[in-house]
């Protein structure tokens, strides 16, 4: 593999420098550049860089991690030969389990069907021979897997303990020390003898499948281990698809090399002195005054943090972010909130550069805010319909690896020297387990890094969940921020409210009303008297329309007619106001309610349908559109 991965990133070989019978190659004209592709390493002598295949890809591919560049060997359909045995897929293997003098002792059949697989213990069967059989292990001493090998191996070499036979020998075909046990995952016991006798001041490395049962595998293997060798450590390789383990790791680009090169670096992890926490200095911190938080919206968006916004689909939080946006460039008030002036952000995954058009020019219409005064202090971005919008990635062991997307956003905060950033919203930001409180924390904890590092306060919008909490998934969205607010939405009335939810650095559960006017919203206070009375007489009318027209539809699919006349029995306001579908407001209400509709020429009297039982059409209230074809 290493061939074809030089060939990609450095071109031809240097024919007079390299070596091709001793599989090493020079790239450069002074073959600064050597690879061996016989081991699977390089040495750039020029930049003293040396590795494997996925380190040559990120020093010479631009790969930033290992996830990729396992990425790029897939891009370009770059995968290891697999070996002879691989490609028979034979029924049925054998390994045999040998003593120190190389005798056999048992032996272990590998059978597989499909994707099934199913291991047997053959135990000697008297003749010179082996077979499975009840009873054929009784007796026989359980020995590690390539006991000879290991016995004969230098006690410096550091030992791989895998969790099966055929791990061990895809590792010994690259020179390495490996080893396994009977039995299965887990199954130290039966060769704690051996293990004791021959693992005993060595260096040892268990290597974790990636699954449940890897893991409790490899904590099984530290308990044993760490008993009688010098050191023993766990290893869960970058990369691993779910279930994989080591072999799988070198058929998608890892080298024998690379494998030695993270064995050492997690021994010195291991070794290396815990370092101590940085506590505060009380004796310095007492000589200078201190600083209260300071806020780039008052009481809600503490500089240098990261706040929560929530509220339900359709309650204003987009229209409300660009608002505050646009009051921060433009030195305004926001809803009678102070908000620190200078340049925002305001970033939507969901709505088009169209639509930003359309509520910035009737934002500056409301506020009194000529749009091209806004130049280089407003910055307005849609991602809407991108493919890669997530800030970051996880892999099955919960690691997070940063995204293109943030490094993006990054450059772009620090070179408009933004003070106060919305992100619109949180579920296409966020690629992990909503669910899962360490992916929140991770995801939550690298805003707060880049809020702490721009001093930007950044505002995170998203959704509540179905039960009504202020965030949808784990509670860890609450716990990870420092500030939350929630916008709720009274459809009757139309007025929202803007309440603080959870405030470190100011007075929580405040609360204050606002309404919308003009594609803006304004704070109740702000409206002349006779306008909010009138908004607020409209938007009324309308919800009792909307509950009288409920009514009227449940009553007509369960053929109950009602009628307009106030003398009738089933007179419908009279009908209506005991349906739990009219909220209690009331038969004066919804007598108003059909008056108006009536104006409108929303409703009327006319045909419903025919009662074939007493021969006779019924004849009632109607919505217009509801008409007999």
């Amino acid at each position: 593999m290493m061939g074809k991965v030089a060939e990609a990133l450095l071109g031809t070989p240097n024919e007079r420098l390299s070596r091709p019978r001793d599989g090493v190659l020079r790239f450069g004209s002074h073959g600064s550049m050597e690879v061996s592709i016989r081991d699977g390493w390089f040495a750039d002598h020029e930049s003293d860089v040396r590795g494997g295949v996925l380190d040559l890809i990120k020093h010479k591919g631009g790969a930033a991690n290992d996830a990729a560049a396992f990425r790029w060997l897939e891009e370009r359909g770059i995968k290891e030969a697999a070996p002879l045995e691989g490609r028979q897929q034979q029924a049925s293997r054998f390994y045999d389990y040998r003593d120190e003098t190389g005798q056999t002792v048992f032996r272990v059949e590998r059978k597989q069907r499909g994707q099934e697989k199913t291991f047997l213990q053959h135990g000697p069967d008297g003749a010179g021979g082996f077979h499975c059989k009840p009873g054929c292990m009784q007796g026989v001493r359980r020995v590690l897997y390539r006991l000879p090998e290991l016995a004969a191996a230098d006690p410096s070499e550091i030992v791989y303990y895998c969790e099966g036979e055929r791990d061990a020998d895809r590792l010994a075909r690259d020179g390495l020390v490996a080893t396994t046990h009977p039995g299965g995952a887990g199954k130290f016991d039966p060769v704690s003898h051996c293990i004791a006798e021959h693992l005993a001041g060595r260096r040892v490395v268990i290597l974790q499948d990636n699954d449940e049962a890897g893991a409790k595998h490899a904590a099984a293997g530290l308990k044993k281990l760490s008993a009688v060798a010098e050191r023993a450590i766990s290893l869960l390789l970058p990369g691993l698809p779910p279930k994989g383990d080591v072999s799988d790791w070198l058929a998608a680009g890892g080298s024998a090399f690379e494998l030695q090169q993270k064995a050492e670096a997690a021994f010195a992890d291991a070794d290396a002195p815990a370092e101590l926490l940085q506590t505060l200095d009380l004796a310095d911190l007492s000589t200078r005054q201190p600083v209260p938080k300071s806020f780039a919206i008052e009481r809600l968006a503490p500089l240098a943090e990261v706040t929560l916004f929530t509220g339900p689909g359709s309650a204003g939080k987009s229209l409300l972010g660009q608002q505050m946006a646009t009051c921060a460039a433009a030195g305004l008030p926001c809803l009678r909130l102070a908000v620190e002036p200078g340049p925002a952000l305001y970033l939507t995954c969901e709505d088009d550069a169209e639509q930003l058009h359309w509520r910035q020019a009737h934002l500056c219409d409301a506020l009194g805010v000529p749009m091209a005064s806004l130049a280089g202090k407003l910055h307005l971005v849609s991602l809407r319909g991108a493919l890669d919008n997530e800030l970051g990635t996880f892999t099955p062991d919960g690691r997070m690896h940063l995204a293109p997307a943030y490094h993006r956003l990054v450059a772009t905060l620090q070179s408009i020297g933004a003070r106060l950033a919305f992100l619109d919203n949180v579920a296409h930001l966020f690629a992990g387990n909503e669910n899962d409180r360490g992916d929140v924390t991770r995801f939550v904890s690298l805003l707060n890094r880049l809020a702490s590092d721009t001093g930007a306060a950044i505002i995170l919008l998203g959704h509540p969940n179905k039960s009504g909490d202020d965030y949808s998934g784990s509670t860890a969205w609450l716990n990870a921020v420092r500030s939350q607010f929630n916008i709720e939405h009274d459809v009757e009335t139309d007025i929202r409210k803007l309440k603080i939810g959870k405030a470190n650095y100011a007075q929580k559960g405040d609360a204050f009303r606002f309404m919308w006017r003009d594609w803006a919203f304004v704070h109740e206070d702000d409206l002349p008297a006779d306008t909010a009375r009138q908004m607020r007489e409209t938007v009324l009318a309308n919800a009792d329309n909307k509950l009288f027209l409920t009514c009227l539809a449940e009553r007509n699919k369960q053929r109950r007619h009602v009628s307009e006349k106030p003398t009738a029995q089933n007179f419908a306001p009279k009908v209506f106001e005991a349906m739990p579908e009219s909220k209690g407001i009331g038969r004066k209400r919804l007598t108003d309610a059909m008056d108006r509709l009536f104006r409108i020429e929303a409703i009327e009297r006319g045909f419903l349908w025919r009662d074939t039982g007493e021969g006779r059409d019924i004849h009632g209230l109607r919505e217009t559109s509801d008409k007999p074809s």
